[in-house]
């Protein structure tokens, strides 16, 4: 599964601040349209179940919801990226918890059990390594599909077709040509263009992580 992030888009920051407003179903559509898969893919990559993986992208949605009216983006306590992982790590947690039959602790105070951050660094969690490597894995394939996405609409359809030959289905030059009827520096030359445009807008997205 891939989570379109269209650059050309509202920002994160002003999509961010739009989402305070719960009755903007456009904002919240997009954030739903941008984020859902990635939450599902870090979940079943937790050992959660497909019914279980769902249940984590909803509840995460709406965990997202009740924190935006008051909302305000700190850079200085960290990235978006990791501000929503930690989202994310606590609905997982609470599933893999109730698979595998583990009580609530009862010994920290409840109140550090309300909150994402401090929940995070009150509770132990051996598995949390292993979950910021399947996160980030994930968030650089959404970033990466989501370039592609934007560039395959951005771009001649024709250079477009050569991309998905040469890089996303892995066929040689000669293939390509033969299969387009172009010749070989055709091919490289569109190529390049194709690719060098979904480095933009990698970096793009990158700048608002």
């Amino acid at each position: 599964m891939s989570t379109v992030l269209d650059p050309s888009a509202q920002t994160r920051l002003t999509l961010l601040s739009r989402l305070r407003d719960l009755d903007d179903n456009e904002s919240w559509r997009t954030f739903f349209d941008r984020y859902w898969c990635l939450f599902y893919n870090v979940a079943r990559r937790a050992g959660l179940d497909e019914s279980a993986a769902q249940d984590v992208v909803q509840e995460t949605v709406i965990a997202v919801a009740r924190k935006m009216p008051g909302f305000r983006y700190d850079p200085q306590r960290g990235s978006f990226k990791q501000w929503l992982l930690r989202i994310t790590h606590r609905r997982i947690a609470d599933h893999l918890r109730k698979v595998y039959r583990q009580p609530v602790r009862t010994d920290i105070d409840p109140a550090l059990l309300e909150d994402d951050e401090t929940y995070a660094a009150a509770v132990s969690d051996p598995a949390g390594e292993q979950l910021q490597h399947a996160w980030n894995e994930e968030w650089e394939k959404a970033t990466f599909d989501a370039a592609v996405a934007h560039v395959r609409q951005e771009t001649n359809p024709r250079h477009f077709q050569v991309f998905d030959y040469c890089v996303l289905k892995g066929w040689s030059a000669s293939k390509v040509a033969a299969t387009l009827g172009l010749n070989t520096a055709q091919v490289y030359l569109a190529k390049h263009r194709v690719a060098q445009a979904v480095k933009r807008a990698i970096r793009l997205l990158g700048e608002e992580h």
